[in-house]
């Protein structure tokens, strides 16, 4: 199938040229048919209908996000089936979709306002580093499966576009902030306005808590923040057919950054993010648009401590230590020390207006990225990689019910050439009842931290710790994925349904074996781990989302996943081949369900039940299955003058403490008091 796809390419890119100038001849109008159907842009890179998109998508909107009672960026992803969102540390955050959970978790796209927010230099995103408060959140969309045909090598499993409330949609100032458990103090100030022909928004942030409780008999771990952040969005129409949209933030972060499983190794951290991005869109007179999107993002890390002498360290005469390693007595520092990495993307988008029973859009894109570490990479020096990419999604209304979507995204690699094709075919069997079948191949290239890993570390010029490297000939994995889908709506009964069944094959996964190695000071084990194309796995499941309205003011929301993976990986090759699998990192059952309700015309309630069972989580602990019941009030009204107040009750966990990543990392009930005042 693959080499159908790869011979079709040129044809492709032509017919997207072609058809978008031919008419088909009118369709039936959708209006009456689609009513408030929730339209995405993220699924194909032009707006549809969640019906006619070519893969499963969830929408998290802000009453959804505000019924939710989420504090931090795992909670909310625990509203998506399929996903699993933990904390690896008290303010680290893992989000990663049929579980593929780890320390980094990586092969998910992340984007804010279509920024990539990727971290090259961790291979995974850095949450704490997004400069997104939740109350600049319009919605989220999310897509549930492989989407590298539309948003590239990093959505090998999904992708997540993060979108930001444009500044014209609010005015005035609001000040929030939130005070709870663990000593937590958060505070936002959003400023609204138009200066000029320029309506912006401009948001201040501040982030306080003391990360997880102390561990009983082993003190502390040490992972609590401190957060600052800023963020400028602002959005000019020069003329009628131009707009042009500006954002710029940063952030400075601190907070402990260690393993569960030992507290008394933690390390405070600084994090120094920025960003800046702007769109360019043309409106055409055929109604087609032109859009360049141009976007850099800068990370800094550091994190030291001196940990005085050798001697001190081990307890030993300093005599001792050149006896026993062979060097003199000095003073040595744990952490990764600095590290750094720098992006630049610059992209061309063409969407043509629908013509007939046709709408395509095409485009291309080059990358830079900029990697910096002595720590993982075992020099100084920066590293430097390129890449380019070419796209192109063409929807096809066959007959009234019919409907064909094909994408297909080429990228040019440190690896070498990457094609990542997509069919769809959806059938509207019943007014406002869909299925949807998918046939897909994704392939990621690995990130140019694992391209060049060299985790080594030295004393006096010696190799006393290995701990890994890239193997040679690493190259891209790869997955081929089908889905069959039912998508309903039960306009009088305010019902919408959502079931999706799926299987995932992927080969030549990046994983890790280990090697033998002989090092001039052996203070460690004499193995280190080797980044190869070892893995595969087979995922097969299904997935439900059921939203109903009963009442006015009222909702229900259900999601469920259920995952059964077979997967396996080289452990080691010598002396014998040793073969292992990671069948158990990633829970078989999760769910949730949300119940809100408006009281009164001031007051709201809601409850959020989420349920996870057991899992092993890969470079974690073995976790229990846990439920978690969250609950919030909500109760607004207006002051003299016509500012408008909102304050919230949250409680977090209304039951048995349970553990996240690490048996350590222990999540207790939690209480949160939330203010919200706009001002005119």
């Amino acid at each position: 199938m693959l080499a159908l796809f790869k011979s079709s390419i040129p044809l492709l890119c032509l017919s997207t040229w072609l058809l978008a100038e031919l008419s088909y001849g009118a369709v039936v109008s959708e209006e009456d048919v689609l009513g408030d159907i929730s339209m995405v842009n993220i699924a194909s890179r032009f707006e549809q209908p969640v019906n006619r998109a070519p893969a499963s998508v969830t929408i998290i909107d802000r009453a959804l996000l505000d019924a939710s009672g989420a504090q931090t960026w795992a909670d909310v992803f625990r509203l998506v089936p399929g996903f699993q969102s933990y904390s690896p540390n008290g303010n680290r955050r893992g989000v990663s979709y049929h579980g593929f959970g780890g320390e980094f978790p990586n092969r998910l796209e992340v984007m804010v306002d279509g920024r990539s927010v990727y971290e090259p230099i961790f291979s995974a995103v850095v949450w704490s580093s997004l400069g997104v408060s939740f109350e600049d959140i319009d919605h989220i969309e999310i897509v549930r499966g492989p989407s590298s045909p539309s948003q590239g090598s990093n959505a090998m499993l999904g992708a997540v576009n993060i979108v930001t409330r444009a500044p014209v949609q609010d005015s005035g100032t609001a000040l929030t902030y939130t005070s709870g458990s663990r000593s937590t103090r958060n505070a936002t100030l959003r400023h609204n306005d138009q200066l000029g022909g320029m309506f912006y928004r401009l948001s201040l942030g501040y982030q306080h808590n003391e990360g997880f409780p102390s561990v009983a008999n082993e003190g502390p771990l040490d992972d609590g923040r401190e957060l600052y952040q800023l963020s400028f969005r602002g959005t000019l129409t020069p003329s009628l057919q131009d707009s042009i949209d500006i954002s710029f933030g940063l952030v400075d972060n601190t907070e402990g950054l260690g393993d569960g499983d030992h507290p008394d190794e933690y390390l405070s951290t600084n994090y120094d993010s920025n960003y800046q991005s702007v769109t360019w869109l043309r409106s055409l007179a055929n109604g087609d648009e032109l859009q360049i999107k141009g976007y850099r993002n800068s990370l800094r890390a550091d994190n030291s401590v001196n940990s005085g002498l050798i001697s001190t360290a081990f307890t030993v005469p300093p005599a001792a230590v050149q006896s026993l390693l062979g060097i003199p007595d000095q003073s040595f520092t744990v952490g990764f020390d600095r590290m750094s990495s720098e992006r630049f993307d610059l992209e061309l988008e063409q969407r043509f207006a629908p013509r007939g029973n046709w709408q395509s859009v095409w485009g291309l894109g080059v990358r830079s990225e900029v990697v910096e570490s002595e720590f993982l990479f075992g020099h100084d020096d920066k590293i430097r990689e390129e890449s380019f990419r070419l796209f192109s999604h063409n929807e096809w209304t066959l007959t009234r019910d019919w409907l064909f979507n094909f994408g297909v995204m080429l990228e040019d690699t440190a690896v070498g050439i990457l094609v990542s094709p997509r069919l769809a075919l959806n059938y509207e069997f019943i007014t406002n009842h869909s299925l949807r079948m998918v046939l897909g191949h994704s392939e990621r290239g690995p990130s140019i931290a694992e391209l060049n890993a060299e985790r080594i570390s030295e004393l006096g010029g010696l190799s006393y710790d290995a701990v890994i490297r890239s193997g040679n000939g690493l190259g891209e994995e790869k997955i081929d994925h089908a889905e069959l889908a039912y998508i309903g709506r039960f306009p009088s009964a305010n019902v919408e349904l959502d079931i999706s069944l799926f299987r995932e094959e992927a080969r030549d996964g990046i994983d890790a074996y280990s090697e033998d190695i002989v090092l001039p000071i052996p203070v460690f084990d004499d193995t280190i781990k080797v980044i190869a194309n070892t893995g595969e796995w087979e995922t097969t499941g299904v997935e439900l989302q059921l939203s109903y309205r009963p009442l006015s003011g009222s909702l229900l929301r259900l999601h469920y996943a259920y995952l059964d993976l077979d997967s396996d990986y080289v452990k080691r090759f010598v002396p014998v081949e040793l073969h292992s699998d990671f069948n158990t990192s990633r829970p078989r059952h999760s769910g949730g369900l949300l119940l809100a309700y408006q009281l009164t015309p001031r007051l709201s309630a809601s409850v959020m039940n989420y349920y996870q069972s057991e899992v092993d989580w890969r470079n974690g602990n073995a976790i229990d299955e846990f439920a978690r019941v969250d609950a919030q009030l909500s109760y607004r009204f207006a002051l003299v003058g016509g500012s408008q107040v909102k304050l919230q009750a949250i409680a977090q966990n209304l039951g048995s403490d349970y553990s996240e990543y690490s048996a350590n990392n222990v999540f207790e009930t939690r209480f949160y008091i939330k203010v919200e005042v706009g001002l005119p």
